[in-house]
Parts: structure tokens; C-alpha cells; sequence
């Protein structure tokens, strides 16, 4: 009778066990496919902000207007001498003021769902290159893979900038930065480009934490010499003002050199008359410079040479055709950074388990120079730290 019992007892508790097995895996079957249908309804704009915790801010004509209002007194409007007045087809910089007002067009509702998915598809592409999960399903979450460090630098630029559409006149076409906005041209809220998003994003970064770029620049051999330099009257009213390096005042020498002279360069982009009538309308010089044993330094009226026929600077820095500044320099190692990312999977590198990219040193022509290997280990470091 006992042994009946317990046989009994057995068999009971077996059934229930078993039945709530077969009924947890329904329950479960059933939650996952009412996730998946769940996340299949929800928009690009929604799978960004559940997913990637972003909420993509846009600037209309009237917003725009308003960031001009805000800077018509900072160094880029006000900075703008004769021959930048020229080269934007303005003789004042009033003129110039009211003309950029109007500067912009608005971002359609199709243009803005465009770049909605281009940076969601950039975001999962880059989450899972860093050793993280794409977040483009039903389990994922806003948080991502705590090794994905490069994932979160990007995530945290994207949370604070903002787009505007630039009018095709403005600034030649070129895209730049004014504040925290990114001022994009036309094209690229039809076809985004990824390398023009990381090279913004690097101009805001610069101008938001400028000091995270000092050491950067030091190590690259820039030096700021806050004055101007004796001989340069000629030169300084020729040099384009851009609003993502707007100072004249950066001096660039090879870094770690045997050489007992330690020659120091001022480089710009200068136009070719005084009355350019185009931005581009421009060559990109480096002068050699004199320095005195007090630090004062003298341009005497040597010949310019052409940025890319110096040779030193060709070398160590590699080809980069937009380097007349250090912000436009790192910014371009900005891009070359994303592509060492993305590339990650073509079997020319691997993750070094901390979430960033690691490549031979032969990979990719650029990881050949000097330059971009110092920027690279120091981003690296950077966002180890703080991100």
C-alpha cells in the first residue's frame, strides 16, 4: 500500500512538473513572438531611442536662424576679414550676417527617416565590430556591451549634436559645425555618409572638451603661439577663416626629432588673391619660421612651400588633403578611426577584448604613419577612461 503511495506520488508530481514545463515554454514562445511583433511596429525613431537610448534633434529654418542670432558676436562672424567677406559673396560682415540667416532649408520628414536609419544601421554595425550585440531585435537594450567603448564615444556625441541642412551656397557646400549643431549639406540627408558624420562629431567634440586635445596635439608637434608672428601681415589677411579651427595661432614641428634647428611651420589654407571669389579658392602653404632664444618667432619672407611637398609633414601624418589645422587633422583620423572599426571583421584585425580595434600595422596604409598611430593609441586611451 505505501509503495503505491509513493509510486503514485511520483507519478503526480512528474505530470505537474512536466505539464508546467510544456506550458512555461508556450508562455515564453508566446512573449517572444509578441516582442518580435512588438519591435516589428515600432518605428526607426523608436528602435533608436529604445535601443540606442539616442533621440535625433533636427534644427528648422526658424531654430537655425536662431543659432546665427547666438554667435553673430563670436570669433567666426566677426573674424571674417575682406577676403573671407569675398569669398562668401559678401562686401560686410552685416551682409554676411543677414545673408546667413537665411542660410537654411528645412529637413524633410523622408530626409529625417533616412538618417534615422543610416545611424541605427551605424550604430548596430559599430556595436557589433566592438564585441557587443546588434540591438535590432526584440532582446535588445539601450545599455550595450560594457566593452564597447568606441559604441558608447559614439552614443554620447550623437545624444548631443544636432542637424541642419545647409543651403548649397553656404560655405561653399562644405559641411562644419557651429555649436553643438552640425550644419550638413543637402546630399547627405538624401545619401548619408558615414566618414562626414564621425569628422563633425570630432569638431564638436573638439569644441565642447577642447582640453582633451591638448596632450593630442603636442604629441603630434603642434604647438599654440597666441600671438602674431613678426613678418606675417601679409599672410594673416589671406588665411580662410573656418569655423571648426578658427585660430591662426597653431605652429607645427616633427615631434621627437634630431633635428638641433627644430624647424617650426605656420600652415594655413590662403587664398590665391585678395578678392577670391570661392572658398575653395585656396592653397595650402607651410612656412618656415624663425624663433629667437626668448620664443619669439619671425617669418622672413622665405618662399612658401606647398603642405604636400613638405616632406616631413607628408610623412608623418600620411595623405590627408583637408590638414591646414589640428582640428581638421585629428578630425580626418576621426574618420580613418571608424574605418579601422568597421573593418575589424575583414580579417585584417581582431578585438583586443576591451572593445576596440586592433590591427596589423601593415593593414591599412594610414596605420603606417606615425601621426595616426599616436592619435590612435591616445583616442583609445581616452575613451578607456571616460567612456
Amino acid at each position: 500500500m505505501n509503495w503505491f503511495i509513493i509510486g503514485f506520488f511520483i507519478i503526480s508530481i512528474s505530470l505537474f512538473l512536466i505539464t508546467n514545463y510544456y506550458r512555461l515554454k508556450q508562455t515564453l514562445s508566446n512573449e517572444q513572438i509578441e516582442a518580435f511583433e512588438t519591435e516589428e511596429k515600432l518605428t526607426i525613431k523608436q528602435k533608436l531611442l529604445k535601443h540606442h537610448n539616442i533621440t535625433i534633434k533636427y534644427l528648422d529654418t526658424m531654430q537655425a536662424k536662431n543659432l546665427i542670432i547666438k554667435i553673430k558676436n563670436g570669433e567666426y562672424i566677426n573674424g571674417m576679414n575682406q577676403a573671407n567677406l569675398s569669398a562668401r559673396g559678401c562686401v560686410s560682415i552685416d551682409d554676411l550676417y543677414n545673408k546667413y540667416l537665411n542660410a537654411f532649408d528645412n529637413i524633410t520628414d523622408d530626409e529625417k527617416a533616412k538618417v534615422e536609419k543610416f545611424i541605427y544601421k551605424l550604430l548596430d554595425e559599430i556595436k557589433v565590430k566592438t564585441g557587443g550585440n546588434a540591438d535590432g531585435n526584440a532582446d535588445g537594450n539601450a545599455d550595450g556591451n560594457a566593452d564597447s567603448k568606441y559604441y558608447n564615444y559614439v552614443v554620447k556625441w550623437l545624444q548631443t549634436i544636432s542637424f541642419a541642412k545647409a543651403k548649397s551656397w553656404l560655405e561653399s557646400g562644405m559641411p562644419h559645425t557651429l555649436e553643438t549643431t552640425i550644419v550638413m549639406d543637402a546630399n547627405w540627408f538624401i545619401k548619408p555618409r558615414k566618414i562626414t558624420l564621425l569628422h563633425e562629431m570630432a569638431h564638436v567634440h573638439q569644441r565642447q572638451s577642447s582640453f582633451d586635445f591638448e596632450d593630442l596635439y603636442s604629441a603630434l608637434g603642434y604647438v599654440y603661439n597666441p600671438v602674431d608672428i613678426r613678418g606675417m601681415d601679409a599672410i594673416y589677411p589671406l588665411n580662410r577663416n573656418n569655423p571648426d579651427g578658427t585660430s591662426k595661432y597653431w605652429l607645427w614641428h616633427l615631434p621627437n626629432t634630431k633635428d638641433t634647428n627644430n624647424t617650426y611651420w605656420w600652415i594655413g589654407a590662403i587664398f590665391k588673391s585678395v578678392e577670391p571669389i570661392s572658398l575653395t579658392d585656396v592653397n595650402l602653404l607651410a612656412l618656415q619660421l624663425e624663433h629667437s632664444d626668448d620664443g619669439t618667432f619671425y617669418y622672413l619672407k622665405q618662399n612658401p612651400t606647398a603642405l604636400n611637398n613638405l616632406k616631413d609633414f607628408a610623412n608623418f601624418f600620411g595623405d590627408n588633403p583637408n590638414n591646414y589645422h589640428p582640428n581638421e587633422m585629428s578630425a580626418k583620423f576621426a574618420e580613418w578611426y571608424m574605418e579601422d572599426v568597421l573593418r575589424e571583421s575583414s580579417g585584417n584585425g581582431n578585438s583586443n577584448g576591451n572593445g576596440n580595434s586592433v590591427l596589423n600595422e601593415n593593414s591599412y596604409i594610414y596605420n603606417r604613419h606615425e601621426g595616426y598611430r599616436i592619435y590612435k593609441k591616445y583616442f583609445e586611451n581616452m575613451i578607456n577612461k571616460y567612456y
